[in-house]
């Protein structure tokens, strides 16, 4: 079929109605009435951030994640108004690119409180700010023990706004629940060394923590994978519901009828045991294939699997398309549906032994996002008042 990114060959289709569906399942899972922080980092974990981001500000979301200024900044120019809080502390030289873009910025060090306080006073505005305490994961944060000296800081601070105070959680992945739970109570005990902190945003919950440790709900929960219809919990029974919003999707470039005992790709890892028909599509590791997957995956050409065959090369790879019906210019998909059949994100990680989130963070940039789908029917996320 004709596709919109007709200049090139490969494509990823986003799904605006999965989008949708997938921010309506989060909403049934949470246990109060709360924010919504949807993360948008890493262009929407290969999603496309702009798309994603302009969809889900209509939808009604409250915050926006992101990894460092230039993120937020790509937002901004695409008329995303709402917060977009910065999740780690950001380049000294670069905060006043903080002040200009009217961002919320995490902060867990006195000596950055410092640098950002001075942009905010120099720029004349009121930057929002949210303290990150580790309490577990290890890379990033004020340690529990700092906690107090810092909130006494930011308290006081008459440039900077106060906004939140975060952590974040490294096992709430597992089946075993005590990781996550000792972490919650070390925020929590560092929370209360502090005094009143009604009149602030808590958040703690990620995706995993989001499906299976209700109590780290609190003010906002901070949600990424699931919002794009993949679980982070492999296998997950509890996510069968999410819509994939990602689908890969190339074209058919060629056929060649080869004898028994052809060998293809490089290395020539495979080599055909029977005559067979060899087809090659347009995709390849610059594109976000893995390697590792050669020989072991399988794509979707007329709603029907074909094994993926030799060494997946940079621009290019081959099925075997011998047991099917198959033409130059058919659709090939390698994420997504095709009749009845689909191939996961989570089905490519196994292969290539890697995890969802490496499958839809490595689609190529040079790969078009497409968008499809509507999410006009949602209705707006119930947010928490404060």
């Amino acid at each position: 079929m004709p596709h919109a990114a007709a200049e090139h060959p490969t494509w990823a289709e986003i799904n605006l109605s999965a989008l949708r569906n997938n921010l309506e399942w989060v909403q049934g899972k949470l246990s109060r009435p709360t924010r919504i922080l949807a993360v948008v980092k890493a262009d929407a974990y290969g999603h496309g951030a702009v798309g994603v981001a302009g969809a889900l500000t209509k939808i009604g979301v409250d915050y926006f994640g992101v990894a460092h200024v230039r993120e937020g900044e790509i937002l901004r120019s695409s008329g995303v108004e709402c917060s977009i809080l910065i999740l780690s502390e950001t380049m000294p030289e670069l905060v006043f690119r903080v002040a200009r873009g009217r961002f919320s910025q995490t902060v867990y060090t006195e000596s950055f409180i410092d640098v950002l306080e001075d942009a905010a006073r120099k720029s004349g505005v009121q930057i929002p700010v949210h303290l990150k305490i580790d309490t577990g994961m290890g890379r990033v944060g004020a340690l529990p023990e700092d906690v107090p000296k810092l909130f006494g800081r930011l308290s006081r601070s008459a440039h900077l706004k106060f906004e939140g105070i975060y952590t974040h959680f490294a096992r709430a992945d597992e089946t075993a629940r005590a990781p996550t739970l000792t972490q919650l109570d070390r925020f929590q005990n560092a929370l209360r060394l502090c005094g009143d902190t009604s009149h602030l945003i808590l958040h703690a919950a990620n995706s995993a923590a989001l499906l299976h440790f209700p109590e780290t709900h609190l003010d906002m929960v901070r949600v990424g994978i699931l919002l794009y219809g993949i679980s982070p919990i492999v296998p997950e029974k509890a996510t069968e519901d999410l819509t994939p919003v990602m689908s890969l999707k190339t074209d058919l470039l060629h056929i060649k009828d080869v004898p028994a005992g052809t060998p293809l790709s490089y290395g020539g890892t495979f080599a055909t045991i029977r005559p067979s028909r060899i087809a090659t599509i347009a995709v390849g590791y610059a594109d976000g294939l893995p390697s590792r997957v050669s020989n072991r995956a399988f794509a979707l050409v007329r709603g029907k699997r074909f094994p993926l065959v030799g060494r997946v090369t940079m621009d290019m790879t081959m099925l075997d398309v011998t047991d099917g019906a198959a033409e130059v210019g058919d659709e090939v998909v390698l994420i997504g549906a095709q009749g009845v059949e689909q191939i996961r994100a989570e089905e490519m990680a196994a292969l290539a032994e890697e995890i969802p989130y490496e499958i839809v963070c490595g689609i190529g940039k040079r790969i078009p996002r497409i968008l499809v789908g509507s999410y006009d029917t949602i209705p707006k996320v119930a947010t928490a008042k404060f």
